[in-house]
C-alpha cells in the first residue's frame, strides 16, 4: 500500500467516527484514493452548515462542484448521498459563474494564481471550498487535506466559513491538524 493510500485511509477511518465508525463506502479496507477523498468531502458537507437561504427548497441538491483536473466521477460515490435532507449532486466546475451555483467546491487544480482567483470570486457566498493543494488554507480557503504524522488530516479556515455565513461543527474543528481564524488578528 503507498504511503498516500495509508495517509488517506488513516484519515478518512478519523472522520468515520465522527460519523459514529459508519463507513461511508462500506467496507473499510481496500479503498481507493479517490474513494477516501470522497469520504473526506462527504464528511465535511456533513459537518458544516449552509445559510437556509442557500437552498431553493427542501429537496433542492446540494452541489459539489469539482475544479481541475479531478474527474467528477473519483467523486461519484458520494452523489445521491443524502446531506441534512438534501441529495448530493456531483458537477464539473470550469470557472467562477459554474462555481457560485455550487454549495460546495472541491479543487483538484494545483495552479495557485487560479485557485486564489477563484476563492476571490466566491468571497462572501456561501461555498465551501475544499482542496489537497499546499497551503490552501493560507490562501483563503476553508478546509485543506494535508498529509501528516502517517495519515491525511485536514486544516480549517475559520475566518473564510465566517465570511461565507459557513458553520463547521464542533466534532469536526476538534479533529482539525490546524484551525486559522485570521478574525482574532
Amino acid at each position: 500500500m503507498s504511503q498516500r493510500r495509508r495517509f488517506l485511509r488513516r484519515g478518512f477511518l478519523a472522520l468515520a467516527a465522527l460519523s459514529g465508525g459508519a463507513a461511508v463506502l462500506g467496507q473499510q479496507g481496500g479503498f481507493s484514493d479517490q474513494q477516501l477523498r470522497a469520504a473526506f468531502v462527504l464528511n465535511f458537507l456533513r459537518y458544516v452548515d449552509w445559510p437556509e437561504r442557500s437552498f431553493a427548497s427542501q429537496e433542492a441538491p446540494l452541489i459539489l462542484g469539482v475544479l481541475g483536473g479531478e474527474s467528477p466521477a473519483n467523486l461519484a460515490g458520494i452523489s445521491g448521498k443524502i446531506v441534512k435532507g438534501h441529495p448530493v449532486a456531483v458537477r464539473s466546475v470550469y470557472g467562477i459563474d459554474d462555481a457560485k451555483g455550487c454549495h460546495a467546491l472541491y479543487f483538484s487544480d494545483p495552479d495557485v494564481r487560479r485557485i486564489v482567483t477563484l476563492l476571490r470570486g466566491l468571497q462572501n457566498l456561501p461555498v465551501l471550498t475544499v482542496s489537497d493543494a499546499e497551503g490552501f488554507i493560507d490562501i483563503g480557503g476553508m478546509i485543506g487535506l494535508v498529509p501528516g504524522d502517517n495519515r491525511l488530516q485536514f486544516e480549517v479556515n475559520l475566518s473564510g466559513l465566517s465570511q461565507a455565513q459557513l458553520k463547521a461543527s464542533s466534532q469536526l474543528l476538534r479533529l482539525a491538524r490546524n484551525v486559522i481564524d485570521t478574525r482574532a488578528r
